[in-house]
């Protein structure tokens, strides 16, 4: 039995204010390819589906003709799609009764994740159980508290961490896990939003503080294979868990990884799941060039032209309208950093400064006040001061000088 295992599409994001829809449009036609040349029993979104919790409207229908594609082209296909700590559980579930009908199963709330969809092929049966992203107070524990183990009954405990949380959870499926185990259905399969530790962040994720909301991938070491979403490194946490990463690079701290999906295959003599990463083509790499402006602008770089780019300059100089420039040749530089030019300025400015007399400027006179740098700049803009705003900015001037550094 095979699975395909998918994370973090984050539909609707924006790069550097870049939409990717038409790069998310592009991945997901690939993943369509991938579905249609191999046989397999299930698809496992596993959570972070939007980028935000008020999707776009480009988002939606994105999703909305997705769906429509894997029911229409693979109707045999077991659809499962879980929650990510970046979607709105209430909004993503919507409809989720009818999807059911159609193999499309949605679970954003945590309390519908300890009844498993049972998967069967041939004579391979398979638990897949759908945990989405755990907030504070959405499980209460199940644990016997002192004063009910003597009798008493004592009230619901909200649970708040995300440690609190997975440790329900984990207790609520490996009890459930072990009661299809003693019915026959000896393979099982998680799929959970979640922060293991270990796992290795990168910059486009909105990642927890510390290791306080870490968890440890160990508590569901009874299932065959566990399928994470939330990192977006495509990476290996324990001998049974993996993060199929994101389809896409989020970040340019991201432009030295492959990105991918899994290929999950569970059954036979094997206890262990065989995980193959299947490699996703980018519309556009993200790429990261370090390099003399001179040098690309006379030299421009074909392989670059499609690629999105964020350019560091070796100058020793500031280039004005840089960004611009480079644009004329590569159309998607979303980047220009020139810290080595900014580095050179400030050193030399403040080795003038060191020079100078108090009180004077590089060019000999005296030093400009706020208040003339203002009257410059509204002279400059609107041909004369406005008296009302003077009067404004003396005072807030004057309410400066007194406040405490």
């Amino acid at each position: 039995m095979k699975l395909l295992h998918l994370a973090d599409l984050h539909l609707g994001r924006l790069f550097h204010e870049q939409s990717l829809i038409e790069d998310q449009t592009y991945i997901l036609d690939q993943v369509l390819k991938i579905l249609s040349e191999e046989k397999y029993r299930a698809l496992i979104l596993a959570g972070d589906i939007y980028d935000r919790s008020i999707p776009s409207a480009e988002a939606v229908n994105l999703l909305s003709s997705f769906l429509n594609s894997l029911h229409s082209r693979f109707p045999d296909l077991a659809i499962c799609i879980i929650a990510g700590n970046h979607d709105s559980p209430d909004r993503l579930a919507f409809g989720h009764e009818l999807f059911r009908s159609m193999n499309i199963h949605i679970v954003s709330d945590p309390n519908q994740a300890f009844e498993p969809i049972l998967l069967e092929e041939g004579d391979e049966r398979c638990a897949l159980f759908l945990l989405p992203f755990l907030y504070p107070g959405s499980l209460e524990s199940t644990e016997t508290g002192p004063g009910e183990a003597a009798g008493q009954q004592e009230e619901p405990r909200g649970l708040r961490t995300q440690q609190e949380l997975i440790a329900e959870a984990s207790r609520r499926l490996e009890a459930r896990r072990q009661a299809l185990d003693a019915a026959g259905i000896h393979r099982s399969v998680l799929a959970a939003h979640l922060f293991t530790l270990g796992g290795m962040e990168t910059e486009s994720e909105r990642i927890f503080i510390g290791t306080a909301e870490q968890v440890d991938a160990g508590l569901f070491a009874g299932f065959t294979y566990v399928a994470l979403g939330h990192l977006h490194r495509q990476q290996q946490v324990a001998g049974n868990a993996w993060y199929a990463g994101s389809p896409l690079a989020y970040s340019f701290g991201e432009a030295d990884q492959q990105k991918g999906c899994l290929s999950v295959e569970i059954g036979g003599k094997s206890a262990a799941a065989a995980v193959q990463p299947i490699n996703l083509r980018p519309l556009h790499p993200v790429r990261r060039i370090t390099a003399a402006f001179a040098e690309l602008m006379e030299q421009p770089l074909q392989e670059l032209a499609a690629a999105y780019l964020e350019v560091e300059l070796t100058d020793e100089h500031l280039v004005e309208n840089a960004q611009r420039l480079l644009e004329q040749r590569y159309p998607l530089v979303l980047s220009v950093k020139q810290n080595r030019g900014f580095q050179a300025l400030l050193q030399e400015r403040s080795a003038i400064q060191g020079a100078l007399p108090e009180g004077e400027t590089a060019e000999g006179g005296p030093r400009r006040s706020p208040l003339d740098d203002f009257t410059a700049f509204e002279e400059t803009l609107y041909g004369s001061v406005d008296q009302d705003k003077l009067d404004l900015f003396k005072k807030l001037l004057e309410q400066c000088s007194h406040e405490t550094p």
